[in-house]
């Protein structure tokens, strides 16, 4: 009979398990249910393939990463394992035959998202299966207090219900113990075992660096490093910009958002991979199922959403175990901005009142009744009808779909995609010819930049809102454009239905939630805290404070990241000497330099830096010429 060891070696190319993978592969074996909780890079997997493959049947796996789906399959195929994905435009027809295929054609893994498990034709299917494995991909996405709910994920739940002698496998590479707890619940799982491996990476040195000019650090940091490198951004149109700039400054690289089409991706993906262009600019799209060993550092350019995205994305980093950076530029108008952002975008307890009274009321539905009927939903005539600001609404409505009160349809997290193919010039010519749709094309250009390079994402019901009118509208003077063959234009293929799931009762209906929106927002607000905290933090070693946010706490002192180097610092003595001698040496061999390049040049603190310059001005070894840069003073 085969060991795990035997298929990771067959299939995989791996000689030796990294632990607890094996652990976790024999407490599935032994049908148990098992919580897995691999930082980024712990294999996770592995962790369900190798038992699916040990046991007759199918492994079901339950995954939101569309993009990591394909991965995962393309990779399987190309072992000689048979993997389908049920993806959400299958019609009946298309369904019945893929089932039909899981039963009669030796497949082993069928990859569904969290959404299309809740069809009632899906799950009657899905009986019809010999089910071995059930893995649940990206769990934290269960619990309200993690990174990313998603309520579909509750409804998983149903499923251990079907098949309560079934394993369940739930994954997640960021949890804390309250999520962890919720994985449990929710799941329903039976006596699990936990499996938890150390958030702490010994190779991996955390820097926060102060800066308000942040395109200067970057090439700081980059023109000192020939290895991989990624640097996250919070906007697609920023890794454009930030790309172009380093290309300017003979630093290769490529960007990488989710608004490009999959062959711009995939070159670019392609690119860095091979190292032509060994640093890529992204937003978060970027990371999910990578796995190059030789990423030297990755530097967030802007703060990122939490402490768990942090450690998600700083965990690609270093796998071949060698020594890795993790950089975070900061200034004091980020924190302003993310405090502001948060408190925007946060509905009050009595905001989602008025909400949820007047959807009653736009629905003309009678006090104390429930009408289980799905309703067609058009946000923006909502929102204009009663003056409600969208974005305040649209988070009032996730907030009552989360704590049970009503039900959305998967279209309302979908949104259009728009690519400007036409040159600017015949745009701006196009907007003069035809008055009223150039309002419309002057509003999306002034609100989403990027379009004529990229297709991305547009959120139909804001521009409507701008304009005033419907989002019917809008789509038709977009089809007009795309006809006019102006723009791309590929519309949210559904409607948005909206159901209610209790009787109307106004005041008491959020009564009785309402200490749980005060907790959950509460919550967020405490995560936007953490890692406000985590980057003006300059006391306490970073791992520390990282490792105690995940319930894992330490006494030791990394020794490597910023607050540990500064501390060390202090209690050395500068060589100002060595760092002079340096200075004079490079402008001899290299002219008149500003300070920037010099800083670039030299692998010395910036402010050690600094201070010599000004020293040896002091003492008029150097001087500053008609450009402002420092030369050796040759009257000296």
């Amino acid at each position: 009979m085969q060991k795990p060891i035997d298929i990771l070696i067959k299939y995989f190319n791996y000689q030796s398990f990294i632990p607890p993978q094996e652990a976790i592969i024999e407490s599935v074996l032994n049908k148990k249910d098992t919580i897995a909780l691999l930082p980024t890079g712990g294999g996770k997997s592995v962790c369900f393939q190798i038992p699916a493959l040990m046991t007759p049947g199918i492994c079901l796996v339950i995954s939101p990463l569309i993009a990591l789906i394909k991965d995962q399959i393309a990779n399987l195929e190309t072992k000689g394992i048979k993997a389908i994905f049920l993806q959400s435009k299958l019609n009946q027809e298309d369904i019945v035959r893929l089932f039909d295929n899981c039963k009669f054609g030796s497949v082993k893994f069928l990859y569904v998202s969290p959404e299309r498990i809740q069809s009632d034709f899906v799950k009657q299917k899905i009986r019809e299966l010999t089910i071995s494995l059930v893995a649940v991909d990206e769990a934290h996405c269960i619990s309200e207090w993690g990174h990313d709910f998603r309520p579909a994920y509750l409804k998983i739940a149903e499923l251990k219900k079907e098949f309560p002698n079934i394993p369940f496998l739930a994954l997640t590479a960021t949890a804390t113990p309250l999520v962890l707890k919720d994985i449990e619940t929710y799941l329903l799982l039976n006596k699990p075992k936990l499996f938890k491996k150390s958030f702490f990476r010994e190779n991996i040195a955390y820097q926060i660096i102060e800066t308000e000019d942040k395109n200067y650090q970057l090439l700081s940091i980059l023109s000192k490093k020939l290895a991989p490198s990624i640097v996250y951004v919070n906007t697609r149109k920023l890794t454009k910009t930030l790309s172009q700039f380093l290309n300017v400054h003979q630093i290769k690289s490529s960007f990488y958002h989710g608004g490009l089409n999959p062959e711009e991706k995939d070159l670019a993906y392609k690119n860095w991979m091979t190292e032509q262009t060994p640093i890529i600019v992204a937003t978060n799209a970027f990371g999910m199922g990578i796995d190059k060993s030789n990423v030297s550092s990755i530097i967030h350019y802007n703060i990122p959403f939490s402490i768990e995205n942090y450690i998600q994305e700083t965990g690609r980093a270093g796998r071949n175990q060698k020594k890795a950076d993790a950089y975070l530029l900061k200034n004091n108008s980020d924190i302003d901005d993310a405090k502001r952002q948060y408190k925007n975008n946060t509905p009050t307890n009595n905001y989602i009142l008025e909400v949820y009274k007047k959807l009653n009321q736009y629905f003309r539905l009678p006090f104390g009744e429930i009408n289980q009927n799905w309703f067609d939903f058009d946000m923006i005539d909502f929102c204009k009808t009663y003056n409600f600001e969208y974005l305040l609404c649209h988070n009032s409505i996730k907030t009552l779909e989360r704590e049970g009160i009503l039900e959305l349809s998967a279209s309302f997290y979908h949104q259009s995609e728009l690519f400007f193919k036409a040159t600017n010039n015949q745009v701006l010519a196009y907007s003069d010819s035809h008055r009223e749709l150039g309002l419309l094309i002057k509003v999306i250009l002034r609100n989403y930049g990027g379009l004529f390079e990229n297709s991305s994402s547009i959120n139909l019901g804001l521009i409507a809102a701008k304009l005033n009118t419907k989002k019917k509208a809008i789509i038709e003077s977009l089809n007009m454009l795309h006809k006019d063959g102006l723009v791309i234009f590929k519309a949210s293929s559904t409607n948005v239905q909206l159901q209610f799931l209790v009787p109307r009762e106004d005041e008491l209906t959020i009564n009785r939630i309402s200490k749980n929106i005060t907790s959950y927002y509460k919550h967020q607000f405490d995560k936007l805290a953490s890692v406000i905290n985590f980057v003006n933090n300059e006391t306490i070693c970073r791992v520390k404070l990282i490792l105690d946010y995940f319930g894992e706490p330490i006494t030791q002192d990394c020794g490597s990241c910023d607050v540990c180097i500064s501390k060390k610092l202090k209690n050395k003595t500068v060589n100002y000497k060595e760092i002079a001698l340096s200075i004079t040496h490079l402008l001899k061999d290299c002219g008149a330099l500003n300070s920037k390049t010099i800083v670039l040049k030299l692998n010395f603190p910036e402010k050690h830096i600094l201070i010599c310059l000004q020293l040896l001005l002091d003492n008029n070894k150097i001087i500053v010429n008609s450009q402002h840069n420092f030369q050796l003073n040759t009257k000296f």
